[in-house]
């Protein structure tokens, strides 16, 4: 019989979420799931670190992640204004004005579950920060408010996989649920992401992922 482990799990609701993950100067984007470095960041913020303590590189390194789309939600892109004075270019020169559009994507509706896979040293650092926050939390910008409450529970389980697969669906899941999974899946296709946090200074290397489909259980479409 195979092993069995702990898997934590959070899921992520709000009105509004955005992880972005090529976000470059006026146009702040939104990956369509969760970023493992968003994640990083909003248990960052829980355990009260700084975006620069190497801890959240040591983090980033000491766990394994799954994403499931229950609700991918609908991508929408507000466009916002900046101003200064004044306002520099990429290069550090100054701009020919002092306004300047600055479009950013969300994600309106979602829900997505969350499912990591760690030391037990470390899931209890997570789970103690996450009931016992020291800063707000929020679903990628400081703007997107989570609606419940992040963590959800603990599960055993073979591995990422099999959780993803077992675990109820949150409310009005969409019946065919997209995932990304960082351990290998014979039936999804293998996709990069370039959001592997590794320098305190916010630098990142590709991550593989696999990303395939679920069918969610209509006996497990759960209300929260």
């Amino acid at each position: 019989m195979a092993e069995r482990k702990t898997v934590l799990i959070l899921r992520l609701e709000g009105p509004l979420q955005s992880w972005g993950e090529n976000a470059k100067w006026d146009f702040r984007d939104s990956s369509t799931m969760p970023t493992k470095s968003g994640i990083v960041g909003l248990l960052g913020c829980a355990m009260g670190e700084e975006r620069n303590s190497p801890m959240l590189v040591e983090l980033a390194q000491s766990i394994t992640v799954a994403v499931r789309a229950d609700r991918p939600g609908v991508k929408f892109v507000d466009f916002q204004t900046v101003q200064g004075n004044p306002l520099r270019t990429a290069d550090g020169g100054k701009r020919s004005n002092n306004t300047f559009l600055s479009p950013h994507a969300y994600l309106q509706d979602a829900s997505f579950t969350i499912f990591i896979d760690t030391t037990p040293e470390w899931q209890q650092r997570i789970v103690s920060a996450l009931e016992n926050p020291k800063w707000c939390m929020y679903l990628g910008r400081k703007n997107c408010v989570p609606s419940r409450p992040i963590l959800a529970e603990r599960m055993e389980a073979a591995d990422l996989m099999e959780a993803l697969k077992e675990y109820p669906a949150a409310a009005r899941a969409e019946k065919t649920m997209t995932y990304e999974c960082e351990i290998p899946d014979s039936t999804a296709a293998s996709i990069q992401r370039p959001d592997d946090l590794i320098g305190a200074n916010r630098q990142f290397r590709l991550r593989r992922v696999w990303r395939g489909t679920v069918q969610r259980r209509e006996e497990q479409n759960v209300s929260d």
